[in-house]
């Protein structure tokens, strides 16, 4: 914060399901900018997951978030009152605005008319905070929510937008980017889909802010065992984007080809049960493990008795992809050469030297990246990838240019409010 007299800024933060297991990098920036003195109230539209508040770590952030989902009618209906009778104008222009912009779909414009309705609630938990600015990670819901909530109370808004947000089924993205005061996004590749597909999208005021790793924190181990069999991690989601089928065939390759590696895949989703049936299927049982969702603790010790790490990603069949993975620039901060696929914006994070980018889709292509970074100067690999991560992912970096958008918003909000 800025030093002299003044007070603090105020935001709140309002995201989709949170806490989850796939956004620690919300809690580390949330972290950070509490430290650099941001008093921050965090606004969750639905409830997390029960089972994920077992964890002490996320029961405490869970602790200190408000949960709009699930609600009572009589809540509900007591925060449209609010709004409807002491600031009538704003309630019914926003309304209406949202209400007659286009619409892919009469299934989507009813979503927004369900999502306006938990805007109100949103609205009525953060005006009790006096937020000076709202801002919102995905570019889906939590953006309508975050339009309408600092309509409703008359502040300023921005947002982060990632990888299904834009990519899959979008909605009102022209309305939300436009309304904004900012918006950032994870990658270069983001930046030109965006202002592509949102024409009248102000490129000025969207910012590449790549995922942020803590690189105090994630820091190159010696605890890599010897031994001819290579180690191989991959950490992500179970679902079709992270391509982890390609590398199971890839790990069945390098098994014919005399390669030997073990491989273990750190991560729960929905095609559990279709990529244990594959391992099986190929005989890899004493090869390929599926450790399921991990704590962060134990992602960081197989991180540091691996050789390397693998993230085999594709465009899923519904357009979803990633962004910039925090997992994969996280392996990197530890020192691990890496293996990807040129996809989206991951070639803005593995460059020349930190690993080897394969063809996405293609598990012969991915057994070659492996067998090629296994046969090279991986010790190299790995400092040439923590360098990218330190001098252009650093989490405190990040957050510190974030932090000075929030305060020109609130600058220029300020000196709009006195003219």
């Amino acid at each position: 914060m800025e030093s002299g007299s003044q007070s603090p800024l105020r935001l709140v933060y309002i995201v989709g399901t949170y806490p989850t297991i796939t956004t620690t990098f919300i809690d580390r920036e949330i972290a950070v900018l509490r430290d650099l003195g941001v008093e921050i109230d965090v606004i969750s539209i639905r409830s997390p997951d029960p089972d994920l508040l077992a964890q002490p770590e996320y029961r405490a952030i869970a602790a200190d978030t408000t949960s709009l989902l699930p609600t009572t009618p009589a809540r509900l209906i007591r925060a449209h009152l609010y709004f409807l009778l002491r600031r009538p104008g704003r309630y019914l222009s926003t309304c209406g605005y949202l209400l007659t912009r286009r619409h892919p779909s009469l299934r989507a414009w009813l979503k927004t008319l369900l999502h306006f309705g938990e805007a109100a609630l949103a609205a009525d938990c953060a005006r009790r905070s006096a937020p000076e600015h709202i801002h919102a990670h995905f570019l889906d819901r939590a953006a309508t929510l975050a339009l309408v909530v600092a309509r409703l109370l008359g502040c300023s808004y921005s947002i982060t937008a990632h990888a299904n947000d834009i990519y899959v089924n979008p909605v009102l993205l022209g309305p939300k980017m436009a309304n904004a005061a900012f918006v950032v996004t994870v990658s270069e590749y983001n930046r030109a889909h965006l202002l592509q597909a949102v024409p009248e999208a102000d490129g000025g005021n969207l910012a590449v802010l790549h995922p942020w790793v803590d690189t105090s924190s994630f820091v190159p181990s010696s605890g890599r065992r010897p031994g001819s069999t290579r180690r191989v991690l991959s950490v992500g989601r179970l679902v079709e984007k992270k391509g982890h089928q390609y590398l199971i065939e890839a790990c069945a390759l390098l098994r014919d080809r005399g390669v030997e590696v073990e491989c273990t895949v750190v991560g729960d989703g929905p095609l559990f049960a279709e990529l244990q049936s594959k391992i099986r299927a190929l005989s890899l049982g004493d090869v390929v493990t599926l450790e399921g969702a991990l704590p962060q603790s134990e992602v960081r010790r197989l991180a540091a008795e691996s050789d390397l790490f693998v993230l085999a990603c594709v465009v899923a069949a519904d357009g979803d992809r990633d962004g910039i993975p925090v997992a994969l620039a996280e392996a990197m901060a530890v020192g691990l050469p890496v293996v990807s696929t040129d996809v989206v914006g991951v070639s803005e994070l593995v460059q020349s030297g930190t690993g080897v980018l394969a063809e996405p889709g293609d598990a012969s292509s991915l057994a070659d990246a492996i067998e090629s970074v296994l046969n090279g100067d991986m010790e190299m690999m790995g400092i040439a990838g923590r360098e990218v991560v330190v001098a252009q992912f650093d989490l405190r970096a990040g957050v510190a240019r974030l932090l000075e958008l929030f305060q020109e918003t609130h600058r220029s909000t300020a000196e709009v409010a006195r003219s």
